[in-house]
């Protein structure tokens, strides 16, 4: 995939996904992961996995949203291993934080917690400055 439009199509996607619309940042990111190389997918995957979370999570799909939570962080924490060799250009580490946050609310608070209400802990992405702490 061209390097432009890989970036255009990521910030689409995070623009998605920061106005709530995880369904539509799912299907825009995952335009980048099917071309992506080994070494990558990984990071895409985690952030398609989250936001999959996340519509079930929309949905009240209680299990749905945590078993789609968990790949999503598993994935992240795959990534910890990579960094290195992989470039980031957002803070993952605070996505992961709020997303570990909202799955543990999830648990702690129950499957009747969802079905009873709309949800309001959604985490948001923020871009890194190349060299700033992810």
């Amino acid at each position: 995939m061209e390097r432009e439009r890989k970036r255009e199509l990521f910030q689409r996607g995070l623009a998605h996904f920061n106005r709530r619309e995880f369904f539509t940042c799912h299907e825009v990111l995952e335009e980048i992961w099917l071309e992506e190389t080994e070494e990558e997918k990984p990071f895409y995957q985690g952030l398609i996995q989250l936001a999959a979370g996340y519509v079930k999570l929309q949905q009240r799909h209680y299990k749905g949203a945590l078993a789609n939570l968990r790949k999503g962080l598993e994935r992240f924490r795959e990534l910890d291993d990579a960094v290195g060799d992989v470039e980031v250009p957002i803070r993952y580490k605070k996505l992961v934080n709020q997303s570990r946050g909202v799955r543990v609310s999830l648990i702690d608070q129950g499957e009747a917690r969802v079905l009873e209400r709309p949800w309001d802990l959604w985490p948001r992405i923020e871009y890194r400055a190349p060299g700033e702490p992810l």
